[in-house]
């Protein structure tokens, strides 16, 4: 004869929690973590096409910001040289050269009265009053010229322009007097896709404008510095 006590034991259940309650009472089983193959692959898909999409105007908003940067950087070691042109009473310029196939600045002052040159500043005459300043650290994979084939016109409306990448005669030297005038002279930069700068600077005024133009337009625009 079985008590009570020992049909009431023998009956009982093991307790259970909430969850596995409700999942009995609904007929599912506890939901698994994670993701299948299947909604991975999705997601995957929908990143790689969003990439596409976005990618390349990101690249072209940081070019079009690089030239911007370059131009201003430009325009303003040019008016540096102006005002120590001013008050220093010589000539002062940003001597264009490169080294080891990268492009870069150095500002110097002249100091034997005959301007600003490059074999007074080899030797030892004319004196760099700063540091290089490397172009590829203000616009990455910038390069001074017109690449051949481009067929970029002449931002003075004189038919198109030659493949060089200075209007400064033949020492690449942006020099300003002691009068403050500047050599007339215009920069070409391009990034070697499709984008072009031209950093302008007034000679008799020493006002400094940069120009952009991409393949495929008529003509330069202006550029806010």
């Amino acid at each position: 004869m079985t008590s009570i006590g020992e049909s009431a034991f023998c009956n009982s259940e093991p307790p259970t929690d909430l969850a596995t309650r409700a999942s009995r009472a609904t007929g599912h089983g506890p939901r698994t973590t994670g993701f299948t193959l299947l909604e991975a692959m999705v997601v995957l898909g929908l990143v790689a096409l969003i990439a596409t999409m976005t990618v390349p105007n990101l690249l072209a908003v940081r070019r079009h910001a690089d030239h911007r940067r370059l131009a201003r950087q430009i325009a303003q070691d040019s008016l540096g040289c102006r005002i120590a042109a001013l008050t220093g009473c010589r000539s002062v310029g940003l001597v264009f050269a490169q080294a080891h196939g990268k492009w870069y600045y150095t500002m110097v002052a002249d100091r034997d009265g005959d301007g600003v040159s490059r074999r007074d500043l080899a030797g030892g005459v004319d004196t760099a009053l700063g540091p290089r300043t490397w172009l590829e650290f203000l616009s990455y994979d910038v390069r001074v010229g017109v690449p051949a084939g481009w067929r970029v016109p002449d931002p003075g409306g004189s038919g198109l322009l030659p493949p060089d990448g200075m209007r400064t005669g033949n020492s690449n030297i942006i020099s300003f007097s002691h009068l403050g005038h500047a050599t007339p002279c215009t920069v070409y930069f391009n990034d070697g896709r499709e984008r072009m700068l031209a950093v302008r600077i007034n000679g008799s005024s020493g006002v400094i404008r940069a120009l952009e133009w991409r393949r495929g337009w008529p003509a330069w625009r202006e550029l806010v510095i």
